[in-house]
Order: structure tokens, then C-alpha cells, then sequence
């Protein structure tokens, strides 16, 4: 099995660089790792690179970076705006989202959002933990939870493409959308969709387009993986 982490030093070869006592405990206690393991590691900015396990005690562990693996990609911007779900369903979203290469994730309340607290820093840990398993070099940011009139009012010509999931059929095709665009925006609604007031002003906002996902009412959080997926299959 092959060990992978994200550590918040900046990396570079010839370093000695201390881990976490969550990351020890986890080397030690769940993996077994031993003084020699060979690990990848990666810290969001500079690349992945291998190192070797010097130190490893129950609160402590220290890695020494011994060469570059692969080197940091252009990282695209691609934006998943979603109105905050239950708890597994917040989860699974931002653990996909990551794995299909969202690179800011950010809880939007609406009229019928039902659930109006994000704890952040568990999403963040989650998209670290999918980072590490789907072997991503760069890491999303989660941003608190705002009001999609703020969200609307920041969106004008220099922003991505806000597209917004229309279940009213009157969305254009994703195939036509997604050919020529390097980076885009995607708003999600809660569970009982957008209120028409809330549709009427995303309609008179600069720069977004109403995108049609198929015939089929889809759950808020299939909605975001599905969006993200044909993004990357452009």
C-alpha cells in the first residue's frame, strides 16, 4: 500500500520535515509504518514528492524528502457554489467535487436551504483525505457559507461563467456549453430547487446560463458530481 499526505510545510528535496501528531498516530497506529517506509507527499503548491520515514513515536513523526515525483500543474479554476445538504450528503459532495477537480467549494444559503450550519474545517479535512486517495496535487478551498445574493452580485464579466442547474427544462445542453471554456462556476440549489423569486434575479445577473442535466429530477448532491463530471469530459 502506498502512503500519501498532504503536510502544510513548503516542500523541497533534502528536507526534514515534521508531521502531525494526527498523521503520527496514523503512520503508527492505523498503517503500522515503520522507521524506512517510503511516502508521497504533497503540500498544494510545489508538487509530489517521495520521502522516507526517519522519526515515528506515539505523538511525533518526521519525513525526509528525498526526490520530486511529479511537478506542480497549472491548476484550472472551477468553482462548485451548492446549497448545504444533511451531513453524509455534505460530506460525499465535497469529497467528489474534489476528485473531479473543483478547486473552490463553497455552501450557498438560498430560500429553501434547510440546513444553514457548515462546519468548514471537517469539509476541508475531507477534501484533504480525497486529495490524498485520488493522488490530486492542490487541495480546494472551502469557503464559508454566503447568500446567493452575494454570490450574484459578485458575478460580473471577469468572473467564470456562473451556470446555474436549471430543472426546468429550459437549460441549454452541456455538450454545447463546455467545448471552448477553460474555466466556470457551477450553482446548485437545495433539495426543493431555487424559489422563483431567486430564479427571476439569477436570470438578470451578468455572465451566467441556465444548464439543463437531462430529464430526470436529479438529488442535490448527484446535481454536483454530475455538473463537475461533464466539465471534465469537455
Amino acid at each position: 500500500m502506498q502512503i500519501r499526505l498532504f503536510v502544510q510545510t513548503p516542500l523541497a528535496v533534502g528536507q526534514t520535515v515534521s508531521l502531525t501528531e494526527g498523521q503520527a498516530h496514523y503512520l503508527r497506529d492505523v498503517l503500522r509504518a515503520e522507521i524506512g517506509a517510503e511516502l508521497y507527499v504533497f503540500d498544494g503548491e510545489n508538487g509530489e514528492f517521495s520521502a522516507v520515514l526517519s522519526r515515528l513515536s506515539k505523538k511525533a513523526a518526521e519525513i525526509q524528502i528525498c526526490r520530486q515525483l511529479r511537478e506542480q500543474p497549472p491548476r484550472a479554476e472551477i468553482v462548485l457554489y451548492f446549497s448545504p445538504l444533511k451531513r453524509d450528503c455534505i460530506d460525499w459532495v465535497v469529497e467528489k467535487a474534489t476528485e473531479l477537480g473543483a478547486t473552490r467549494i463553497v455552501p450557498v444559503i438560498t430560500e429553501y436551504t434547510a440546513v444553514k450550519r457548515v462546519n468548514t474545517d471537517r469539509l476541508r479535512a475531507i477534501a484533504i483525505e480525497a486529495c490524498e486517495q485520488c493522488r490530486r496535487l492542490d487541495v480546494p478551498e472551502i469557503g464559508e457559507p454566503v447568500a446567493l445574493a452575494d454570490v450574484l452580485a459578485r458575478q460580473g464579466d471577469d468572473a467564470p461563467v456562473l451556470f446555474h442547474l436549471d430543472e426546468t427544462g429550459r437549460g441549454a445542453k452541456a455538450g454545447e456549453l463546455f467545448k471552448t471554456l477553460s474555466r466556470a462556476a457551477f450553482l446548485v440549489g437545495p433539495e426543493g430547487g431555487f424559489s422563483e423569486r431567486e430564479r427571476g434575479v439569477i436570470a438578470q445577473t451578468p455572465n451566467t446560463v441556465g444548464l439543463d442535466l437531462g430529464p430526470r429530477i436529479l438529488r442535490a448532491e448527484t446535481a454536483c458530481v454530475a455538473a463537475l463530471s461533464l466539465f471534465n469530459c469537455r
